[in-house]
């Protein structure tokens, strides 16, 4: 499977790269209303989808306003519930925001975009940043990455 995960911005995606994990909104978590609403009605489709992420699985990683893509990596667990803060929000709060965790056993990166594109995403879980693509998405943003230069590559 091919997966799209998105951020706000690029920082949480650089944060992705240094630690090879991303992570997930929690339900409960004290945020906007707006977002909470978001949160709260996508839950289970965001459960579901999360379940279906497995070992060896793609993903690429994308700002979500923009279409810039910065990275693409390889999953290598799910890791349930991790209370460790490591994204700039979580350090300035002191508190864990996104504790639904992806571990990636490799995940290359770079600063500048790999590709600038939206993706038409029919199943995307608005407030989670979460999607199914396709194997054709995923080898258009292949094709991109072998035309950049200054790529970051980190492997566990």
């Amino acid at each position: 499977m091919q997966w799209l995960f998105s951020s706000s911005d690029i920082e949480n995606i650089k944060v992705g790269y240094e630690h090879l994990i991303w992570g997930f909104w929690d339900r409960d978590i004290e945020v906007s209303q707006k977002l909470r609403e978001k949160l709260i009605k996508n839950w289970r489709i965001f459960i579901k989808t999360y379940n279906r992420i497995k070992p060896f699985d793609h993903c690429i990683l994308q700002i979500a306003k923009t279409g810039e893509i910065h990275a693409i990596a390889v999953i290598k667990d799910k890791q349930f519930d991790d209370q460790t803060p490591i994204w700039p929000l979580e350090i300035k709060k002191n508190r864990v925001y996104y504790p639904w965790r992806i571990e990636f056993s490799l995940i290359i990166y770079s600063d500048k975009p790999i590709l600038k594109r939206f993706i038409k995403i029919e199943n995307y879980i608005d407030g989670y940043g979460l999607a199914e693509i396709s194997s054709t998405d995923l080898a258009d943003v292949l094709r991109a990455l072998s035309k950049c230069q200054d790529l970051k590559f980190k492997a566990k």
